[in-house]
């Protein structure tokens, strides 16, 4: 078979372990025979568009990350100011990962907060942590009517099931912020 059908083979074996699926969970949730998926985890067959289609909706990626022949490396870098822009009025940053881990998924963000502004996040679910580790200046953040005072070189921990909210004290703030969400939002029940 081809590189492709390697390449799919890998791929969806890794995302289904990641995810702890065994191959009848993973035939329920997309639709596709649990035969079918034994064969291309093995790089036996060669399956249809309809069917690559509904294995990429069920982990939420595309059908050309399933037949991308993963790239081995062993330190990945971003640069400073690299990654998804989320700034807003308020803070400044990027996401600088998300990735799926076990049945989770982990998001890194390096963000700075403005002197004067506030931010609120809504929810980001049941099960949903923010960790954040303060790099620079004083901020205050958590579960709103429980804020807490954070200054450079204190991290802190808390559930993000409710809205949030962050503020700067004292001039800008910058901050790793460390989100973890216990299921990927394919597989929310």
């Amino acid at each position: 078979m081809s590189a492709q059908a390697d390449a799919l083979a890998e791929n969806l074996r890794r995302l289904r372990e990641a995810h702890g699926l065994s191959l009848s969970d993973l035939s329920a949730r997309c639709g596709v025979a649990k035969a079918t998926l034994f064969k291309i985890e093995r790089s036996r067959t060669n399956p249809t568009l309809d069917t690559l289609v509904a294995i990429a909706e069920t982990f939420a990626v595309t059908v050309a990350s399933l037949i991308t022949v993963p790239e081995h490396r062993t330190v990945e870098v971003l640069r400073a100011g690299e990654g998804e822009d989320i700034s807003d009025e308020a803070s400044t940053g990027h996401v600088l990962r998300s990735q799926m881990i076990g049945a989770g998924t982990l998001e890194i963000h390096a963000q700075r907060f403005h002197e004067g502004k506030v931010e609120t996040s809504p929810s980001h679910g049941a099960g949903s942590r923010e960790h954040v580790v303060v790099k620079s200046g004083s901020i205050e953040v958590g579960p709103v009517g429980h804020e807490v005072t954070l200054h450079e070189g204190d991290y802190a921990t808390y559930a993000v099931d409710c809205t949030h909210r962050w503020q700067a004290v004292d001039g800008d703030a910058t901050v790793w912020i460390f989100h973890t969400f216990p299921r990927a939002a394919a597989f929310s029940e």
